[in-house]
């Protein structure tokens, strides 16, 4: 895949672009490392009343939102070339949340942990479908020149 710096017809990449991944990634990093280095304060952040038994699957849980930061912050070094990445991480972040929801209403988790989904999730919906549906545009030959 060419960028601006090898195709010049090709516009640059929008800083927002760049900065919107590399928030979500360090997003990611620290919110990830706080479930894998202190799982107890974690669970209770989420709403839980104890941590889960199996500690060690709450604690992957971190691991995977970790992976997700470096994948973002892999990917504002060039999104054309890692959209993939900035797909995984959108449909992370719609299903994640239906998941959420689904298992507060069937009272498996309580509804405290409705709060934290904006924060973790929904704000990133916007910018993560901008940056996708721009490197859609300029794949179709239907870009429109907008920082």
């Amino acid at each position: 895949m060419t960028d601006a710096a090898t195709n010049p017809k090709m516009a640059p990449i929008p800083r927002w672009q760049i900065i919107s991944l590399v928030i979500a990634g360090l997003q990611c990093l620290i919110w990830g490392v706080y479930i894998i280095v202190m799982p107890a304060a974690a669970a209770i952040t989420y709403g839980l009343d104890r941590p889960p038994q199996e500690i060690f699957l709450w604690q992957g849980t971190g691991l995977v939102i970790f992976l997700f930061g470096v994948g973002y912050l892999i990917a504002s070094t060039n999104p054309r070339h890692h959209w993939v990445a900035i797909l995984t991480g959108l449909l992370a972040k719609v299903l994640g949340p239906v998941g959420i929801v689904w298992s507060v209403m069937k009272g498996q988790v309580p509804s405290t942990v409705l709060l934290l989904l904006p924060w973790n999730d929904v704000i990133w919906w916007l910018p993560f479908g901008l940056i996708l549906f721009r490197i859609f545009q300029e794949r179709t030959g239907n870009a429109v020149n907008s920082r």
